[in-house]
């Protein structure tokens, strides 16, 4: 770790990466406000000037970090999906995969799950959690009717029964990164995967 500008000693080698990981550590720990882009310059050992090849503003910089960290998000769940189709497990392993990810990617996460970011990328930020029409939201949609036809699960509106899966985790991840649980997320995750699924399917009752 280099103490003098707190850096990690195995930074990324390419200057936009290494100016996203320098943005992502001080939007984070400073926040977005009272980091300029002569902040980001030192912290990444990129001049101003090849910070302004790469991105349009601090702005653009922000969108990048928010978009490719729901990104890995999304990755992250869907990889560890794979090829299931019973809904029970697909439940439980989406609720587990955002606490492991969350505990495995823990700035990120501050940046994800605690920024306020429609105070600076207004009109620009998606529902992070929302499953969308993409081949992992077609296949996640699919074995949702297909629980639904065999009664497995109530018919719900998708934002319903998206609420109720992310719900938790999120909160979850939340109150951890404040600091309100010593708990970690994958300690956790049993508990909260197995209510998550409990909440949908006592729901029929």
């Amino acid at each position: 770790m280099d103490e003098q500008n707190n850096i990690p000693s195995e930074i990324p080698a390419h200057p936009k990466e290494r100016i996203l990981a320098a943005a992502l550590d001080l939007f984070v720990s400073r926040g977005y406000f009272n980091t300029n882009v002569p902040d980001i310059s030192k912290k990444s050992k990129c001049s101003v000037g090849s910070i302004y090849h790469h991105f349009l503003n601090k702005e653009e910089i922000g969108a990048s970090l928010y978009f490719d960290g729901i990104k890995q998000f999304r990755e992250a769940i869907a990889a560890d999906i794979g090829n299931e189709t019973n809904l029970e497990t697909i439940v439980r392993t989406v609720v587990t995969s955002f606490l492991n990810f969350a505990q495995d990617n823990e700035t990120l996460s501050r940046y994800l799950w605690l920024c306020r970011h429609d105070e600076f990328l207004s009109g620009k930020v998606s529902h992070p959690t929302m499953v969308g029409f993409d081949s992992f939201g077609r296949k996640l949609t699919k074995s949702i009717k297909t629980a639904v036809r065999s009664g497995e699960v109530p018919s719900l509106k998708a934002d319903i029964f998206w609420a109720i899966v992310f719900g938790m985790p999120v909160s979850y991840v939340r109150d951890w990164l404040d600091g309100f649980t010593s708990t970690s997320p994958k300690e956790a995750a049993e508990i909260l995967s197995n209510s998550a699924w409990n909440a949908l399917h006592g729901s029929l009752k």
